[in-house]
């Protein structure tokens, strides 16, 4: 691991979804498609017409009608409580995923579902927090939310990579993204402007021409609308999980060494959790520049003649009298200049 600038955090990010597409689109099939066919059913057991672009046309909200009031809201309640709870779910997935993938480790859509499910209480403890501190920070002439915002950018990856939650992973957030809140923010920005484009391509592809093929009240308009918005979340809330889960992993790299971290646990070490334990004593070399030599140019160490390299993979013992040794092959015969 090493510190990425915007270019390579981007990249890397496409790099991930695409490698992990299939998981990442079964996770968010499994989460989205169900909670859209609900939103289907209660738009149409609410409403007398419905409009194809009411999230994005108050025109359309206008031509929306219904006979009960109480239901409709009651409805429209309901749908906003379920996109939330998949966008969670979803979420928390694709951040497991993925965090699995740039770790070098083995990952299943069951096994990240399955974690979102068992760490929903914890995230939505830290939503709650996150939300009431933002709407504060915004009721503070605004500026102080949009600090805050990206100061508690990986509150979520602190959450599920080091099991932290609530106060403790906004407290963990803001101690990262520290010295780093305009990269943080300008990485955040270009994220969320590409999640724009994106949205605003699959709004035009599908519900712009339903004017042109169907009825914009009919059945096939309302399947058009979901789909777009199912088509949505397939890309987007995948592409800002990884650069949000990069951001984070960049910050520990830059702050404190996590490839060495990651590198000790791989290597059968305590796992890379928490920020990592200063050493409490240096091993000795395996040889003193003072006493067998002397250093080069650039003042490092330089080993004497014969003397192993630190640098050096272990050379392994002879084999045990009486024990097996593989053979060893004969190196080939050159032929001479006369052949």
């Amino acid at each position: 691991m090493r510190p990425l600038n915007l270019g390579e955090t981007l990249d890397a990010s496409i790099k991930i979804v695409r490698s992990r597409w299939k998981t990442l689109a079964t996770v968010m099939l499994v989460v989205a498609l169900p909670i859209q066919l609900a939103n289907i059913i209660i738009i149409k057991s609410t409403t007398d017409v419905y409009q194809v672009g009411t999230s994005f046309s108050t025109s359309a909200k206008s031509a929306t009608t219904y006979s009960d009031d109480g239901a409709y809201v009651a409805g429209q309640t309901l749908i906003l409580a379920l996109s939330f709870l998949g966008y969670l779910l979803g979420t928390v997935a694709c951040y497991r995923a993925i965090a699995d993938t740039y770790l070098g480790r083995e990952t299943s859509a069951r096994a990240s579902l399955r974690f979102a499910g068992g760490r929903l209480g914890a995230t939505l403890w830290l939503t709650i927090v996150l939300f009431v501190g933002l709407l504060c920070g915004f009721l503070a002439l605004f500026l102080p939310g949009i600090w805050l915002y990206i100061a508690w950018t990986v509150a979520y990856p602190v959450m599920l990579v080091e099991g932290t939650g609530g106060f403790a992973a906004l407290k963990r957030s803001f101690k990262l993204v520290e010295t780093r809140w305009w990269a943080t923010a300008g990485r955040m920005a270009v994220t969320y402007i590409l999640v724009g484009v994106v949205t605003t391509v699959a709004t035009l592809l599908f519900i712009a021409p339903t004017g042109w093929f169907v009825d914009d009240t009919s059945f096939g308009a309302l399947l058009l609308e979901h789909t777009a918005n199912l088509v949505v979340s397939l890309v987007t809330t995948p592409f800002v999980a990884a650069v949000t889960t990069l951001v984070y992993f960049d910050l520990r790299v830059r702050k404190e060494g996590f490839d060495l971290a990651l590198l000790a646990e791989r290597m059968g070490g305590p796992a890379a959790s928490g920020p990592p334990a200063a050493p409490t004593s240096v091993p000795p070399p395996l040889w003193s520049a003072d006493r067998d030599g002397g250093r080069d140019a650039f003042g490092r160490p330089v080993a004497p003649r014969g003397a192993p390299s630190p640098y050096a993979p272990p050379v392994p013992p002879p084999p045990a009298p009486g024990s097996w040794a593989p053979p060893v092959a004969p190196e080939p015969q050159r032929p001479s200049q006369d052949e």
